[in-house]
C-alpha cells in the first residue's frame, strides 16, 4: 500500500465519521501544513513564529472540516493528497494574510500637511497618501523590499540578508515590486499614464 493510499483510507476514514480517524488525520497531517505554511509565508516575506504557524494550520483544518468534509469529499486521488493539501494550505495562508493585513488608520503625510493652505502642499498630500495606499495595497513581500530600499535606504545585501533571499535577486524583486507599485499606482492617481 502506498502513502498516498494510506491517506486516501484515513480521508475516507474521516469522511465516514469514524471514531478517532479526525485526531489521526490532524496528527498524521499537522506537521506537513506547518512546514507548508512556514513555506507560503515565507515566500510572503514573513518570518512565522510558531502560534502564526498554528494559528494556519487551524484554519485548515477548519476549511477541512467545512460543510461536512466537503473538501475531504472532493479529492481526487489522481493526486497525492499532500498536493491537496498543499492547495487547501496555500488558500488558507493568503486568507490569513489578507485579514492581518494592517488597516491603514494614521498617515502622517495628510496630518502634516492638514493645516496647509498651498494648492501644491494639498497635491503633494494626496499624492503621498495615494502612495501609502498603493504600498498598503501590495503583497507584503513587494512592500517590504520597496520600503527597505527607498525608505530604510539600504543597500541590496541588506535587503538580502533582511529577506533572507539570494544577493543577486534583489533587483529583480526590487524591479517586479516596483511594477506591481507602479500598476496600483495607476489605478489611484491619473497623473500616471
Amino acid at each position: 500500500m502506498t502513502r498516498n493510499d494510506q491517506d486516501l483510507a484515513l480521508v475516507r476514514r474521516c469522511v465516514a465519521g469514524e471514531p478517532g480517524a479526525w485526531r489521526e488525520f490532524v496528527d498524521s497531517f499537522g506537521p506537513t501544513v506547518r512546514a507548508l505554511a512556514r513555506r507560503y509565508l515565507k515566500l510572503h516575506g514573513r518570518n512565522p513564529d510558531s502560534s502564526e504557524l498554528d494559528d494556519v494550520a487551524q484554519e485548515v483544518f477548519l476549511a477541512v472540516t467545512r460543510r461536512d468534509y466537503r473538501l475531504l469529499r472532493n479529492y481526487d486521488p489522481t493526486y497525492t493528497f499532500k498536493t491537496y493539501l498543499g492547495v487547501i494550505t496555500r488558500t488558507e495562508v493568503h486568507r490569513v494574510l489578507r485579514k492581518r493585513r494592517p488597516f491603514i488608520a494614521d498617515n502622517p503625510t495628510l496630518e502634516a500637511a492638514a493645516g496647509s493652505e498651498t494648492p501644491q502642499d494639498v497635491e503633494r498630500a494626496e499624492e503621498g497618501e495615494a502612495l501609502h495606499r498603493a504600498l498598503a495595497a501590495l503583497p507584503e513581500r513587494d512592500a517590504k523590499i520597496l520600503k527597505l530600499r527607498f525608505l530604510r535606504e539600504l543597500d541590496y545585501r541588506a535587503i538580502a540578508d533582511r529577506l533572507e533571499i539570494p544577493e543577486a535577486s534583489v533587483g529583480q524583486t526590487l524591479f517586479r515590486a516596483k511594477q506591481r507599485l507602479l500598476q496600483k499606482l495607476k489605478g489611484i492617481l491619473s497623473i500616471l499614464v
